[in-house]
């Protein structure tokens, strides 16, 4: 298994992530599961894309390495490492955001605060984009309560794929796979 790089800490919350996400206990994570996740987090997915697929079917298909329409414990380690070393920006990433923050919902409230937005930033762009980026969200938190939910997790994190200075326009998930860049080998 491709866990090498990753400390105990790491696994341990990948962990609780993972578990949280089978919601059968059967050790692997199926597409009504994920949908079942982002109708908690208040998130709806697109029913059809233009591969006549669900959202949730694709975030599937981009990491199923067996092609056997369900993510199991190995699938979801790789992704996490691949993501979390990818400095191209072309690593699929639609999964990834969803288990970058559930592991800093801790309670699994459906918000994640200003220093667990910091470090997702930081390890991401590094720390000149966390501060601009953190700076940018936040002037406009209207409560002051210094929390984000999942939808406008995406939108930071989206918006720093693309944003990032001095380099070039990062490709989106959807442009890298319309290119042919599947896991497993398999094509649509």
């Amino acid at each position: 298994m491709e866990s090498e790089g990753l400390d105990r800490t790491e696994l341990e919350s990948i962990k609780r992530v993972f578990e949280r996400l089978d919601r059968k206990n059967d050790g692997k994570i199926d597409k009504q599961e994920i949908a079942k996740q982002f109708e908690v987090l208040g998130y709806k997915p697109k029913k059809s894309t233009d591969y006549g697929t669900s959202e949730v079917e694709d975030m599937i298909w981009e990491v199923d390495d067996d092609c056997d329409g369900m993510i199991d414990w190995e699938n979801f380690v790789r992704l996490y490492v691949r993501c979390r070393r990818d400095k191209t920006g072309c690593e699929p990433k639609r999964l990834f955001n969803l288990i970058e923050f559930m592991i800093n919902d801790k309670d699994g409230g459906g918000t994640i605060n200003e220093d667990e937005i910091m470090e997702v930033l930081y390890h991401r762009y590094g720390k000149e984009a966390m501060t601009r980026m953190t700076e940018e969200v936040f002037k406009h938190d209207r409560d002051g309560d210094k929390e984000l939910d999942f939808q406008d997790f995406l939108k930071i994190v989206n918006a720093g794929m693309n944003n990032q200075p001095g380099e070039k326009e990062v490709k989106t998930t959807d442009n890298v796979r319309r290119k042919g860049g599947g896991r497993g080998g398999h094509t649509r």
